[in-house]
């Protein structure tokens, strides 16, 4: 396993054929391409709870990018969560695990080296029961804002992270 211990993940939560459920990895594949990768690393999976543990495992600062459905449901809204004002997206916390919450402190009771510079970024989406390769119209028609406001949030992470660690 290659050092982690100064470098970002941005990890997508989602499926590729699962309609919107997809955009996270869509979001953390297009910013692969278009962020200087330096000392980011991304990585996609569906997997949510106990599972994220080995992902995040030694990482300086992570990054999640998952779907959410909340009451006011505008498809395309972004959501920043930290861990404390953090509010259940779709695959953070699995139904068959544990919340997100308690994977991480089970995580640092095991011992795992899990960062205290996380940020969670919530899509709003209205329906995640779909199977389509594309997006819905809205979130298609949204995609290049939605990007862009991701791209910010993370660079504006990468450089609070860095700074902070240099210190």
């Amino acid at each position: 396993m290659k050092n982690r211990t100064n470098r970002i993940l941005v990890l997508g939560l989602g499926n590729e054929i699962h309609q919107d459920v997809s955009i996270p990895v869509r979001l953390s594949d297009d910013l692969q391409v278009i962020l200087e990768a330096g000392d980011i690393d991304y990585e996609n999976t569906f997997v949510g709870g106990l599972e994220l543990l080995e992902f995040i495992n030694g990482y300086m600062g992570v990054v999640f990018i998952d779907t959410i459905k909340t009451e006011k449901g505008i498809p395309g809204k972004v959501h920043i969560f930290t861990v404390e004002d953090y509010r259940e997206t779709l695959h953070l916390s699995c139904r068959h695990d544990v919340s997100f919450h308690m994977s991480l402190k089970i995580g640092k009771t095991l011992g795992f080296d899990i960062s205290d510079k996380i940020m969670i970024i919530g899509i709003e989406i209205l329906e995640d029961l779909v199977f389509e390769s594309t997006l819905s119209e809205d979130l298609k028609y949204k995609y290049p804002e939605i990007l862009g406001k991701v791209r910010k949030q993370v660079e504006k992470f990468r450089k609070k992270t860095l700074i902070s660690t240099s210190i």
